[in-house]
């Protein structure tokens, strides 16, 4: 009888030598010296077209012959044409770098940017832009009566904003909605002292915040059978969250029997909910004073957030929680959709355990909004 738990896939080598410049390529030990200077060209190109700084992976393995093309900037190239022309066998890939999936696409996504308007500073609107739509709309919106412009990168300096609750509602990071300063990205700023902020958002599902709830839902509430915190409590009203059942989640869940795919009990809870509060909650969250650039693949989405925007982000049409099987699951959902975006709320433990440690909340856009008046642009 065979046994398949003696069989096991190949080891890979990992992708981890991430050359950024000539010298990085030169200390690569098993390359010739024609793939040395064919690299080169490849790389050269690759940052030229694109604004990364460090596209490509390779393995320190013999064996492993192929090169990885970061995925956030391999959209844009012929990977196909490309192999033949430098000689590597080129597929799409972040291999082992730290901060990898969709925040290190963001982060190349916003270098692209900075490159774009970095060009339109040296040579203005007719320049050979990444995203010439977008540049388009930049210079009709904020740039084009601008004496001096300077651009700078702000997203690895964004503002905590931790969930905050008040008599009745909670808040994002407080109650100030004007928040452009606390979730730029890339900062434009004209004539000196006008701050132009852009929040730059990759991929179609984008995060809205996570905030941790271990303090207000300990695992001894759990045992108890009853959430004492009023915190607790006001979070779980403001969804419309049925708080024995929510309990029971926790308490009935069966490692040994889950499900990967859980049975779900899908209950309408806008007319239980406290939709004033959980719509100071969006308000807070999303704000408004910047402008949202917002890439899908090739499409650029760029956008104001400003008050009228915000009012139709945050007015809530519906409010249903996902409430799944007793034993087959240890988490609740939650979706709330609005005119422009759907949110997908969750509360769970994010570290592997039991017992909730975080509510964490991703959205994306409303397909129903569509006929809104977005630019929309396509790279071509």
């Amino acid at each position: 009888m065979i046994r398949y738990s003696h069989f096991r896939r190949p080891f890979s080598e990992a992708y981890d030598i991430l050359p950024k410049n000539e010298k990085d390529v030169d200390a690569i030990k098993h390359l010739s010296d024609n793939e040395k200077s064919k690299l080169k060209e490849l790389l050269a190109f690759v940052k030229q077209e694109t604004g990364a700084t460090d596209p490509l992976a390779l393995s320190p393995s013999t064996k492993e012959k192929g090169i990885k093309v970061q995925r956030a900037v391999a959209v844009d190239l012929d990977l196909k044409k490309l192999s033949s022309k430098y000689g590597f066998k080129l597929t799409s890939g972040n291999g082992t770098r730290g901060g990898g999936g969709a925040k290190s696409k963001g982060f190349e996504f916003e270098h692209q940017i900075i490159k774009d308007i970095e060009k339109y500073i040296a040579e203005g609107e007719t320049a050979d832009f990444k995203f010439p739509d977008m540049m388009k709309s930049m210079h009709n919106e904020f740039l084009k009566d601008a004496k001096t412009i300077s651009v700078k990168l702000d997203g690895t300096a964004n503002t905590k904003r931790p969930l905050v609750f008040g008599d009745v509602k909670a808040v994002i990071g407080g109650r100030d909605l004007k928040i452009g300063d606390k979730v730029t990205d890339v900062t434009v700023t004209i004539n000196g002292t006008r701050k132009i902020y852009l929040s730059a958002k990759f991929g179609g599902t984008v995060t809205f915040f996570n905030a941790g709830v271990r303090k207000i839902m300990p695992p001894s509430d759990f045992a108890d059978g009853k959430i004492n915190n009023k915190d607790a409590k006001k979070l779980l009203d403001m969804f419309g969250i049925d708080e024995a059942r929510f309990i029971e989640i926790f308490t009935k869940y069966d490692r040994a029997n889950a499900k990967k795919k859980s049975q779900k009990v899908i209950v309408d809870a806008t007319r239980q909910a406290n939709k004033p509060a959980l719509q100071r909650l969006l308000l807070t969250g999303i704000g408004y004073g910047y402008y949202m650039v917002h890439r899908k693949g090739k499409k650029v989405e760029f956008y104001e957030m400003n008050t009228a925007r915000l009012k139709k982000a945050s007015k809530i049409s519906s409010i249903k929680i996902l409430y799944p099987k007793p034993g087959d699951a240890k988490r609740i959902d939650i979706e709330v959709i609005t005119p422009l975006y759907i949110f997908k709320f969750n509360i769970r433990n994010k570290q592997g355990g039991l017992h909730p440690t975080h509510l964490m909340c991703d959205y994306k856009p409303n397909p129903a909004g569509a006929s809104l008046k977005w630019y929309l642009f396509q790279n071509t």
